[in-house]
């Protein structure tokens, strides 16, 4: 079986494609997300995957949201997708809506395919101090 290869594991404010030309806009890639509190739901997000060297055929891939420190699962969705040969790109947009983060931490998102851990990346959730932003906005 072929490895699949990641070309792409974005984290996003917005993505969309254009009707037009099928082209793909990512905008506002982020890495981390603040909260002055927790729980912290945030709002809306989007994942934009694209993947090569899939096998033909129909695959199942599942992305696994859970906390690096503790092991403690956030959520995972599952989408299949079908690959029409190896040079065939398969790109995925996944949205988020109110995903609930119980506490600051890295969180890692692992990708599979086929129930084959293929790639992982860390998106930190961090605690800020809202009077940090009042000093900041005060001294512009």
């Amino acid at each position: 079986m072929q490895t699949p290869i990641v070309m792409a594991f974005l984290l996003a404010d917005k993505v969309f494609r254009e009707m037009e030309t099928g082209k793909v806009h990512v905008a506002g890639t982020f890495n981390q997300l603040s909260a002055f509190s927790f729980p912290m739901v945030h709002g809306q997000f989007f994942v934009y995957l694209c993947i090569t060297e899939c096998a033909v055929g129909e695959r199942q891939l599942k992305l696994g949201l859970r906390y690096i420190e503790t092991g403690s699962r956030i959520l995972e969705v599952f989408q299949s997708i079908t690959s029409r040969g190896p040079i065939d790109p398969i790109e995925v947009n996944l949205c988020f809506n109110n995903i609930r983060f119980e506490q600051e931490g890295n969180v890692e998102l692992v990708l599979w395919l086929d129930d084959a851990e293929v790639m992982t990346r860390t998106l930190r959730i961090r605690k800020v101090d809202p009077k940090d932003f009042v000093q900041k906005a005060e001294e512009s």
